[in-house]
């Protein structure tokens, strides 16, 4: 065999093992990759049909993607999408936080701030209180790398185990728009507490889900209110 054939033998292989890489890593991320596709959409105001005529992706490929139907979509169609939002295919499929999704949606760039740790108590009214702390008068903070100016940190509770193990540090942006999948801070009325819930979309019907059992939900009207939208999720193992 030739060198020059030996050199595209050696490109074939390379390809075919990328694409063997970005299909597994799909699969494993499938989840975020929806809820990535879905926030960058929202951001640019898109809907799926728009979507896929700019893109030049079928509608029902691109329906069957987000709706979660297709667990191993091509990578070549994933290439469209994130060529289109101009991003990188490995930054659309991986979990937020990432610099390159951040620029896509707003071109923000994150930053190391100090975010107070709170209670579910005090995130009911968390815009207000956040407002009046600071590290002279409050001493629970944590270092994250964040855009929003408007973040808290929660506790989570033991009601929410086994998703979140004990001692995770939940940031919540309390501007961020919520989108199908999302897990959401809301404060129910005559309560003194806010709860975490996921967020899920039945048509024109949004529909609160218990973390731990999904059957058990509740629609989303004008009594409930969304304080924010969990964005990282930080385990801490011990407390010094």
């Amino acid at each position: 065999m030739s060198t020059t054939q030996l050199q595209k033998e050696e490109t074939r292989n390379e390809t075919t093992n990328e694409v063997k890489r970005l299909k597994e890593e799909i699969a494993s991320t499938g989840s975020w990759l929806v809820n990535n596709i879905k926030r960058l959409m929202a951001a640019k105001g898109l809907n799926e049909a728009t979507l896929a005529k700019r893109t030049s992706i079928p509608q029902p490929t691109l329906h069957k993607i987000l709706s979660g139907k297709t667990a191993d979509p091509r990578v070549s169609t994933l290439k469209l999408i994130s060529e289109f939002f101009n991003i990188s295919l490995d930054a659309i499929i991986y979990t937020p936080p990432h610099e390159q999704f951040d620029l896509a949606i707003n071109g923000a760039r994150r930053q190391t701030k100090h975010i107070p740790v709170i209670s579910w108590q005090q995130c009911v009214e968390a815009s207000e209180f956040l407002a009046t702390l600071t590290p002279n008068n409050w001493e629970h903070w944590q270092t994250a790398t964040v855009k929003s100016d408007q973040v808290v940190s929660l506790i989570t509770k033991a009601s929410m185990e086994p998703k979140f193990p004990k001692g995770t540090l939940l940031l919540v942006d309390l501007n961020a728009k919520p989108v199908d999948g999302d897990l959401v801070v809301v404060h129910y009325p005559n309560t003194d507490e806010t709860t975490l819930r996921k967020l899920s979309l039945d048509g024109p019907i949004k529909r609160l889900n218990a973390l731990n059992n999904e059957h058990e939900s509740d629609i989303l009207d004008d009594k409930i209110r969304v304080a924010g939208v969990a964005i990282q999720a930080m385990v801490v193992f011990h407390d010094n």
